[in-house]
């Protein structure tokens, strides 16, 4: 059977005999040492790699970003169970579709203490569209994955896969998802965000009172079910050091379904705001009076863009800010913008002090949802407008079928006056503030900026809210009969709380035109399949559930399937 996305002939081969394939022959020499002085690990005693694998990210046509960290320790938040103060990692890549599969790369990069280890090597020189095997190794030890490059600018692909996700709590289910999601053979894969989470939100999980009366309808998904598993560190409040961010990841990175889609695919991140904390926005706390946010947030940051496959040398870095929003190429078939809907936005409209500032309201009990100025004085801003402007530039410019915007918060005008919360539903319009839809000038502008574009295919692609959505992203969010500017695609969570969102889709709940269809009782991830005619969305759940550790024990179902046919905006099931 030939794969038609990766070229050849013959039957499929799998991944892992690719890598081994491409690296049975003698190691290859490293180029010269640089004037850093780093150890060999010719003293290891144990594998620095095995503990928090490999990963590749943000694939360009002539190259692709490779990552490791090493690790030995993770209860040693300040050496890892590290001796030397720096080593030196050797790093190759050989070419796959080659006969030989000949070394395309080589190098050596420093893993150092004030980094945690991580190491970014910025490979360059590779071919477009072609697979690649990549290898770290210290000393006496290697490890191994697989990454793909992308399509030669100006081509146009006969077709393009690739998968997204987000949401991945990593005590209330497992992230089978992952393995899954690796195993469709994306060419890449698109995280939106809550990589980690940043506390433990043991709140989910009491049950040491009464269930509380539901409405018919409103059933808890999760009655009454226990942690899947426990964190070993820092569980007992807020992550605030840069070690522990450190350690939340590692520990996240250590779970072998998440190595193995790392090893096995590319992914493209951005962050949503469990990286740092929970409904936070730029500079605001959802603990108002909280007087060290601002270098809770910095220590964020810098372990984030460290355990990430990120191109670091085209983020600049501006008080203490490196940019994330960013827009990757695929030939002229697909143009990804990825944005940053936390860095630079506003404080919520009508936010209280103490805690609460993200929460649920009528447009009648907050005014300001709807005002351009907040009560600050400033512009209310979702992206900022640096990106915003950048945004407009990436459509201008663009010469591709399909423009994707990827990022965290759901964008179309969800009403949830029909949400499980309430007792009864209620009769007007009910905004979430952390969402787009507590932006609404902000949200206005985009919805402008893809109409003026509808002929270059604008779709949205979101998450955070731990279930699969299909919504219209409607000219007038006011008006359910309203022209739709552009289909979104809501991905449910990998490993996250779930809960019953069925209400919101039912008559009387505001949304007949938005939402199209929804998913909120399965974990899971979705699958784009793209060609110059087709945008194939097929949302995928995992059953029976994500609650066993046993990968073996699972599948991934489709929940449903839509397409989008270029020229038209509407999303269509098949």
């Amino acid at each position: 059977m030939v794969d038609s996305r990766y070229g050849g002939s013959g039957d499929r081969i799998s991944r892992r005999a690719l890598m081994q394939g491409a690296f049975a022959a003698a190691a290859a020499g490293m180029v010269a040492p640089n004037s850093v002085n780093a150890a060999t690990g010719a003293g290891l005693k144990a594998d620095p790699f095995q503990m928090l694998g490999a990963a590749s990210g943000d694939p360009h046509p002539n190259g692709v970003v490779l990552w490791c960290r090493l690790a030995l320790d993770l209860e040693d938040g300040a050496r890892w169970g590290l001796s030397d103060d720096a080593y030196r990692v050797g790093w190759e890549i050989r070419d796959l579709e080659r006969s030989g599969r000949p070394i395309a790369a080589q190098g050596t990069a420093i893993a150092s203490a004030d980094k945690g280890y991580a190491v970014h090597v910025e490979a360059a020189g590779l071919q477009p569209s072609t697979r690649y095997a990549y290898r770290f190794s210290l000393g006496d030890y290697a490890t191994e994955g697989l990454t793909r490059t992308a399509p030669a600018a100006g081509s146009m692909p006969e077709k393009l896969r690739f998968a997204f996700c987000s949401c991945a709590e990593y005590e209330f289910a497992y992230p089978h998802a992952y393995e899954l999601m690796a195993r469709d053979e994306p060419d890449f894969i698109v995280h939106l965000g809550d990589y980690i989470y940043e506390k433990t939100y043991d709140e989910f999980y009491r049950f040491d009172a009464p269930p509380p009366l539901r409405r018919p309808g409103c059933e808890n998904l999760s009655e009454g079910q226990k942690r899947a598993r426990f964190l070993k560190f820092d569980r007992t409040a807020k992550l605030k050091t840069l070690s522990q961010f450190r350690r939340r990841y590692a520990e996240h990175k250590s779970d072998p379904r998440l190595q193995y889609a790392h090893r096995t695919c590319p992914f493209i991140v951005t962050w949503d705001d469990h990286e740092v904390e929970n409904d936070y926005a730029a500079d605001f706390s959802e603990v108002r009076e909280a007087e060290d946010f601002i270098a809770t947030r910095i220590a964020a940051y810098r372990a984030y863009f460290e355990n990430m496959p990120v191109r670091l040398s085209v983020l600049p870095v501006v008080a203490e800010r490196r940019q994330l929003y960013r827009a990757f190429d695929f030939g002229n078939l697909l143009r990804l913008n990825m944005l940053d809907e936390r860095q630079y936005r506003s404080d919520q409209a009508c936010a209280k002090g103490l805690r609460g500032n993200a929460r649920t309201f009528s447009l009648g009990e907050c005014p300001e949802i709807e005002a351009m100025i907040g009560a600050d004085g400033t512009a209310r801003e979702m992206l900022g407008k640096q990106q915003s402007r950048w945004l407009e530039r990436q459509f201008d410019t663009s010469k591709a079928v399909w423009n994707v915007l990827a990022q965290g918060v759901m964008m179309a005008a969800v009403d949830s006056r029909a949400d499980c919360n309430w007792k009864e539903p209620r009769t007007e319009t009910m905004i979430w503030n952390d969402g787009w839809g507590g932006y609404t000038i902000a949200r206005q502008r985009v919805v402008d900026l893809m109409e003026k574009h509808r002929a270059k295919n604008p779709i949205v692609l979101s998450g955070d809210v731990h279930a699969h959505f299909v919504t219209r992203v409607l000219k007038d969010w006011k008006d359910q009969q309203s022209v739709c500017v552009a289909p979104e695609f809501t991905t449910t969570a990998i490993s996250s709380f779930l809960r019953n969102l069925e209400p919101w889709a039912a008559p009387g709940g505001g949304n007949e035109r938005t939402i199209v269809d929804l998913d909120c009782r399965h974990h899971g991830y979705v699958v784009c399949d793209l060609t110059t005619d087709t945008f194939d969305v097929t949302a995928k759940r995992i059953t029976p559930n994500a609650i066993g550790p046993d990968t073996a024990s699972v599948k991934s179902e489709t929940s449903y399937a839509y397409r989008v046919t270029a020229g038209d905006p509407e999303p269509r099931k098949i």
